[in-house]
């Protein structure tokens, strides 16, 4: 099916930036988290940077209302129902996820598709405990989403070919390139790219040099855009911490 319309839950950076390039795309975005006033406060803080955008020439004024009008926070999860994808982006915690699922899998129809923004945990595991297994996928983006082109969409061993191929087709309406991945490990991306932050704490703890010595010689030596330190600080070690665990 030609996905319309997500929810997107867990508003956090990654959340958001999953919803605004949703939003720029033409789709509906029902936003929702279940910390009080946590969507409300994501999408002010969205609505304050597409406002910058837009005063610096980006797009017209007219694209900025349009894109803002297809938001909207919902007040309890049930309001999901209806929507052709859901987007789980919360915390990497695999029975956290199993129920949130378990959860959602009662309240949206059968063709619904469900995703999971996971970047280390199993997405078979995942689904594990879904009536209709073959309906959940892994949609795996990168911070910040909207400067970071690439999606790794994860096949589980149950999720049906067709989720795969709507996923993928949206991914390229986003402005993404889906690349699609076994349910291995670290993906893809993780699993080719986790030496490079587990080595740099390695020659940290060994005392071979600075934090900031560590990430000026890859960035300068090697041609990384940032340092693996600093990336951990911009993706938060709450989340990097299991997919060091999960390789």
């Amino acid at each position: 099916m030609t996905i319309q319309s997500m929810a997107l839950i867990g508003t956090g950076v990654m959340g958001m930036g999953i919803a605004q390039i949703a939003a720029q795309a033409g789709l509906e975005v029902r936003l929702f988290d279940a910390k009080a006033g946590a969507a409300e406060a994501g999408l002010a803080k969205l609505k304050t940077m597409l406002e910058k955008l837009q005063a610096k020439g980006k797009f017209t004024e007219e694209v900025l209302k349009e894109t803002l009008a297809r938001f909207t926070v919902l007040d309890s999860i049930e309001q999901i129902a209806g929507v052709d994808l859901v987007v789980e982006a919360i915390i990497e915690n695999l029975e956290i996820k199993q129920g949130l699922f378990k959860q959602l899998e009662a309240i949206v129809s059968e063709n619904t598709i469900l995703a999971t923004n996971t970047s280390s945990l199993s997405v078979t595991a995942i689904a594990a405990n879904l009536e209709h297994q073959g309906r959940l996928a892994g949609f795996h983006f990168f911070n910040p989403v909207p400067l970071m082109k690439i999606v790794e969409v994860i096949a589980g061993l149950a999720t049906d070919e067709q989720v795969i191929a709507d996923l993928l087709e949206l991914s390229q309406r986003m402005g993404h390139f889906g690349v699609r991945t076994k349910d291995t490990p670290g993906f893809i991306v993780n699993h080719a790219g986790r030496a490079y932050g587990t080595e740099a704490l390695k020659a940290l703890g060994e005392g071979v040099t600075s934090v900031s010595e560590i990430d000026r010689i890859l960035r300068e030596g090697a041609g990384f855009r940032m340092g693996p330190l600093e990336l951990f600080d911009l993706t938060a070690l709450d989340v990097s911490h299991p997919v060091m665990e999960s390789i």
